[in-house]
């Protein structure tokens, strides 16, 4: 399996990181060993931990000596962190947003599934809370990058979205353009820079690859444009 990466993290040396594709179409930096549930990237392996998600807000915190690698559906959240090295933490996509997070001085992974329930309930809000309140990190030095989800152009949503983001007190309108009869296109990319900027990270610090999981079927499953019958895509990132 192939994994796309941001070029401002292909040169770290303390981190290795990827976003699932669908084929051969990008950078080949990894592959999955499923059954043991392993990452094998740039010539190293490593021990996947991943969670039972389930579109909340919940956060899971690894700590080393844990050793919970094997079935992924014992731990349930949306988002996980971790200070181990040699440890890959991944949330599993094919619309909804991944976002990776790292502080460097900390050394802190982060990485956070983001639909747009997470989103109304502001968990990418959520995690930089958890990172600074846990690990003592400083959202100045947060860096974050935004995975491919599905984009506006494609991303038509109704009424009960709108309510929940009100909900959540999140602005709307910065983010969601109307299309009429109660429809709006919805921007889950900015909704959760929006909430990045509002934790304290840097605009300067946060990138995004910009594909839209609907519109490249060449590279990427899309539940909405496939009906629900769909693969999906690992987004992970390790300390080393």
């Amino acid at each position: 399996m192939n994994f796309l990466e941001v070029e401002e993290w292909k040169g770290q040396k303390i981190i290795l990181h990827g976003f699932g594709t669908r084929n051969s179409s990008g950078d080949k930096i990894a592959r999955l060993d499923w059954r043991g549930q392993k990452v094998v990237c740039r010539g190293k392996q490593l021990s996947l931990v991943s969670l039972r998600q389930v579109h909340g807000d919940g956060i899971v915190v690894f700590q080393g000596g844990d050793e919970e690698t094997g079935d992924p559906w014992e731990r349930e959240g949306d988002a996980l962190l971790t200070c181990s090295p040699g440890i890959a933490i991944g949330v599993f996509t094919a619309d909804c947003l991944p976002l990776l997070l790292f502080e460097p001085e900390r050394q802190v992974a982060g990485v956070v599934h983001a639909g747009w329930r997470g989103t109304a309930k502001v968990i990418t809000r959520k995690v930089v809370e958890k990172m600074v309140e846990t690990f003592a990190c400083v959202e100045e030095k947060i860096e974050a990058v935004l995975g491919p989800c599905i984009g506006p152009c494609c991303y038509e949503v109704d009424r009960p979205v709108e309510a929940a983001f009100r909900h959540g007190r999140l602005p709307w309108e910065s983010f969601a353009s109307g299309r009429g009869s109660g429809k709006w296109s919805l921007d889950l990319q900015e909704a959760n820079t929006h909430l990045l900027i509002e934790s304290g990270v840097k605009r300067e610090n946060i990138r995004r690859l910009a594909y839209c999981t609907a519109c490249r079927s060449d590279l990427f499953f899309s539940y909405r444009r496939e009906m629900g019958v769909r693969g999906s895509h690992l987004n992970f990132i390790s300390l080393l």
